[in-house]
């Protein structure tokens, strides 16, 4: 599997229009094969990240997708 910050960056690139980093991450992690529990874990990290920063889900992803 793929490093978090990398699946998080292909999410973001991969946004649908109207779509939230919720479902494109959990598409990304189907592609490859992921758990659920996978995902449960890495939208932790990124609601963790948008509560203590008081930023969007969105903006904490980009934040975690920064090398």
């Amino acid at each position: 599997m793929r490093p978090d910050r990398e699946l998080i960056a292909e999410a973001l690139r991969d946004l649908h229009k109207e779509e939230t980093i919720e479902r494109a991450l959990s598409r990304i992690l189907r592609r490859y094969g992921g758990s659920y529990a996978e995902y449960l874990r890495i939208i932790g990290d990124v609601r963790d990240l948008a509560t203590r920063e008081k930023v969007t889900a969105l903006e904490a992803a980009k934040r975690l997708a920064q090398p």
